[in-house]
Parts: structure tokens; sequence; C-alpha cells
């Protein structure tokens, strides 16, 4: 039995199979390891995105290119003819190519997004009313995280419009519903410091801004703020300052209007 298992070990149909596999594995790895580490140095944070994207895409090139040079190997070592195969692989190509359109146009278009700077990994984008950070781009199709941990995935030949949310700042509107017994000089001295109190969270860019009153309601004088701050931190932000706006107010007494219903009990009224 030894003898048996050591025959095979050393015919070459076992140990070029098992050395090409690892050699591959082995330089897959390492050039992924070396890329990062050379794209990551001396690079600002946006750069450093726009390079994952591109390694990224040819990270999936070359694991293809890789994964068919070991294949024909192991191939040749079991005794099958290289070159008539890929004769072969060539005509069938022909045939082939007709049925892998839409995959060709998925890697154009891949190529494309990057040349013309569509999006990068990490940027926050919105596609058919679908908002998140795109998390993986790779030559066939693009995944994108929605802050509910959603993820959709798009061929990209199917990316011909999208909007991207991290070109610059993003600004949020605030209303903030009032009592009418409020004056407009009061509320105003109020959302002024909730303006200039903004600039000091993280995810502001600079100071708020009093817009003014935005509307007269039934029940309410509605106020507007303008606020700015780095693309996707709007919501962070917005929790922040509509909880700053509610301790102001009530440190100055100001009142928020909220629903309410009056009983008469069957008195006229």
């Amino acid at each position: 039995m030894l003898e048996f298992l050591l025959s095979i070990c050393k015919s070459p149909k076992f140990y070029v199979p098992v050395v090409t596999i690892c050699i591959t594995i082995v330089i897959i790895n390492f050039s992924s390891k070396l890329v990062k580490k050379l794209i990551n140095k001396n690079s600002n944070n946006f750069e450093i995105k726009k390079r994952n994207t591109i390694v990224s895409l040819i990270e999936n090139i070359v694991k293809y290119i890789l994964v068919i040079i070991a294949l024909l190997i192991i191939l040749s070592a079991w005794g099958i003819n290289i070159s008539a195969l890929i004769t072969g692989l060539g005509i069938a190509g022909v045939v082939g190519g007709l049925a892998i359109q839409d995959a060709l146009k998925d890697i154009i278009m891949g190529c494309n997004i990057i040349m013309d700077n569509y999006f990068i990994v990490g940027d926050l984008v919105t596609y058919n009313g679908f908002t998140g950070e795109v998390v993986e781009f790779g030559l066939k199709n693009t995944k994108i995280k929605a802050f509910d941990g959603t993820v959709l995935v798009i061929a990209n030949r199917q990316i011909s419009e999208i909007i991207n949310l991290s070109q610059k700042d993003q600004s949020i509107f605030i209303k903030i519903p009032t009592a009418y017994e409020e004056t407009e000089e009061n509320v105003a001295k109020v959302l002024n410091k909730v303006c200039k109190k903004i600039k000091d969270f993280k995810e502001a860019t600079k100071e708020g801004e009093y817009l003014g009153v935005d509307e007269l309601n039934s029940s309410s004088v509605d106020y507007l703020i303008k606020v700015h701050c780095k693309a996707g931190d709007q919501y962070s932000l917005k929790r922040k300052v509509l909880a700053l706006i509610k301790n102001e107010f009530d440190s100055n007494g100001l009142k928020i209007p909220y629903a309410q219903i009056e009983v008469h009990n069957g008195k006229r009224v």
C-alpha cells in the first residue's frame, strides 16, 4: 500500500496539479496584498478608495487569467493535447461569444465606470431610488449596501445613470414646528443659537443656516434651518440636531405643538 501511494505521489498527474494549485493560490494572495500595500502608501482617503476600485477590477481579471493558466497546465500533465484544445476553444469561442454578450457588456461598462469616474468603492450612491454605499465592484456586477443592511446587486451593463452623493458635501433641510403663541423673534434667536452649535458635531462641515418661516400649518408655524455635513452622515447629524433643538426649546420655554383631543362629555359648547 505504501509503495502504491508513493507511486501515485511521484506521478506527474498527481504532483503537477497539486503544485500548480498551491502556486496559483500563493501568487493570487501575494499579489493582492502587495498591491493593497502599495495603494495605501502615501495616499489620501479619496485616492485610496479610487485605487481600491481599480484594484478590485484588476484582481478579478488576474484571478481569472491565473486560473485558466493553471487549468491548462493541469490538463497538459494529464496528457490532454492543449494545442488542439486551444484551437477547439477558439472555434467554440466564436459561437460562445453570442451567448456571453451580456457578460462582455458588463466588463466593458465596468471599465467605463472607472474611466468616467461614475463612482468608487466606498461612495454613497442612489440607483433607481435605492440609496447605499458601494461595497463591491467586480467584472460583472456592483453591490450597493443600504443603511438597513439590504444589498442591491446590479449588472454593470444596467448602470447608465446613477446619482453619486459623495462627490460633495450634503445639505439637510430640517423643519421645526412651533406653537403659534411663540414670536418669530424668540424662535429665530433660539434657532440661530442652535445653528452656531451645530458646527461642534463631527459630522457637520460648518454652521447651520436659519432660513426663517417655511409654512403656516393649521396647528403650528414651521421654521426651517439648513445643515451641511459630510456625505453619508446626514442621518446621524439630523438626529443630533433634532435632539439639540428639543433641548434648546425646553431651556428657553418654547413650545412644540402636538395633536390634542377635546372631550366635552355631552355638555353644550
